[in-house]
């Protein structure tokens, strides 16, 4: 529940946060896995493809292609390049989103506020 709330629209993750929680929830799936007739599946494959999918729609949202970033990608991009490297895309996300959300990121056609 509390990892919802951070992830929700009333409270956005700061980039220590971010990278904390993806640590967290990394070493908390890692423990477990599901059984599928004769192989077993980690559960962070299953949970890492839900993370993605919801990084895709809600970049779509938040409308991440108009802002400067090496993550500024369309939902099915973000969607692959997240639940192929997720340890590293999904933090990454998240702090382009909080960037977003207070309004520090700069758009892909606005010039620094310095070089103007």
């Amino acid at each position: 529940m509390a990892v919802l709330q951070l992830l929700g629209d009333n409270k956005r993750v700061k980039p220590r946060d971010a990278i904390l929680l993806t640590v967290g929830i990394w070493l908390i799936e890692s423990l477990f896995a599901i059984r599928f007739g004769n192989a077993i599946v980690p559960v962070a494959v299953f949970l890492n493809a839900g993370m993605a999918l919801w990084a895709a729609v809600d970049s779509t949202k938040i409308q991440l292609k108009r802002y400067k970033s090496g993550i500024s990608y369309g939902p099915i991009v973000l969607f692959i390049a997240i639940a192929l490297l997720w340890i590293i895309g999904f933090p990454w996300y998240l702090v382009m989103r909080y960037k977003i959300k207070t309004g520090t990121a700069v758009l892909k056609d606005e010039l620094p506020k310095a070089a103007a």
